[in-house]
């Protein structure tokens, strides 16, 4: 389990290139995802796999400063595995056994104290089985 800082938020998340996310916290941490391999998943969820689009997948938002969401919620992620730039971690800061990892590239700062658990409420993770705990 990974432990999550307190009152961190996303500062800034900035489209890099083909599906590469970077995200600056305010803690000054950095982490930068490439959702590639998510999008790419055999059986990909059609809500997910429509974001292969490059032009839709750069027309992401950074919502209540803690989530990155895609269209009116049809994919996001945990702030934990943003955080963690590791899209296989849960809103819990928990790494999922099956999760297939895609490229990642960390800051170096380390995270701290864990997250209070009202900072996850409504967040889910789209697996690439194409199951969702989206509501």
């Amino acid at each position: 389990m990974m432990n999550l800082p307190e009152n961190i938020f996303i500062k800034h998340a900035k489209y890099i290139a083909d599906y590469r996310i970077a995200f600056l916290f305010t803690d000054g941490h950095s982490t930068e995802v490439d959702f590639h391999n998510f999008l790419a998943a055999p059986g990909q969820n059609p809500m997910a796999s429509q974001f292969l689009d490059v032009i839709r997948f750069k027309k992401f938002k950074v919502e209540n400063r803690s989530d990155i969401i895609w269209g009116d919620w049809e994919m996001c992620f945990p702030f934990a595995a943003l955080y963690a730039g590791d899209l296989g971690v849960d809103s819990l800061g928990n790494r999922s056994a099956s999760s297939k990892r895609g490229s990642v590239r960390k800051g170096i700062r380390q995270a701290g104290a864990s997250r209070p658990p009202a900072r996850t409420k409504g967040l889910s993770t789209m697996r690439p089985t194409g199951k969702s705990n989206a509501k």
